[in-house]
């Protein structure tokens, strides 16, 4: 039972965050950590896997469908998997309270940021200046995909509006800047993994249909407005319900 109530879980969060340009581990890993694993061992690595299938397959239709700029993408990419085996070994000392604070304040911030969805640099970057924020950010992005388990699609979007991108081109581009951050990040925290191999397999099935599912509908239905107001909703949500438990 617990296995079908997770892959459930799984398959709802993939279709939900895939329209945001994220793999939804800020919210899988307490709804996993809430149906009974445990948050380092058992919620961080599974959630972390789970977006890294989301976010590749995600990324996978909209980079078909014409929703990724790849110039932006790569330069970012590389950053973010620099950065996210880095603050995976962090993590692996630090408290489990700790790394919930951390974890629900980080996505009230996100979607505030989101919800503002206006340029914050007066029109568009150089390509020089785009490079410096995709590396600088990008680390920092892949430090936070290791140490607190979120897949960095969020920040990733958010930065990428503040940058003057439009939210459904930045939620294509989000994932397929993330996806093998998020992978490596969880080859890290997968060493001290409690979870079963059959948890892990439905996990991923569920991840891949709801991913593909989900990339579809944001791709053919979704407006930039309706995106940045779901993400922001979300985000606010999770992060209080799991400050409220931290505390």
């Amino acid at each position: 039972m617990q296995i079908l109530t997770i892959a459930l879980a799984a398959l709802a969060v993939s279709f939900v965050f895939s329209m945001m340009g994220a793999g939804g581990s800020q919210i899988l890993v307490p709804i996993l950590f809430w149906l009974g694993l445990d948050f380092k061992t058992g919620a961080i690595p599974i959630g972390l896997l789970a977006a890294a299938i989301t976010c590749f397959s995600a990324g996978g239709l909209y980079w078909r469908r014409g929703l990724v700029r790849l110039p932006t993408a790569w330069p970012f990419a590389l950053a973010v998997l620099v950065g996210s085996p880095f603050g995976a070994l962090l993590a692996r000392p630090t408290s489990s309270t700790a790394l919930m604070i951390v974890f629900a304040i980080t996505n009230i911030v996100v979607g505030l940021l989101v919800l503002r969805g206006r340029s914050v640099v007066g029109g568009e970057l150089s390509r020089r200046r785009e490079l410096t924020v995709a590396l600088l950010v990008g680390f920092g992005v892949g430090f936070m995909i290791g140490f607190i388990a979120r897949d960095g699609g969020p920040f990733t979007m958010a930065i990428l509006v503040l940058m003057g991108f439009e939210a459904k081109d930045a939620a294509g581009t989000a994932p397929v800047i993330v996806a093998l951050g998020c992978l490596v990040a969880f080859g890290v925290h997968a060493v001290d993994m409690t979870a079963s191999w059959t948890i892990v397999l439905a996990v991923i099935l569920a991840s891949l249909v709801g991913s593909q599912v989900g990339a579809r509908f944001m791709s053919e239905r979704m407006e930039s407005r309706t995106i940045r107001l779901l993400f922001t909703a979300v985000m606010i949500l999770v992060g209080v319900v799991i400050l409220i438990q931290a505390l």
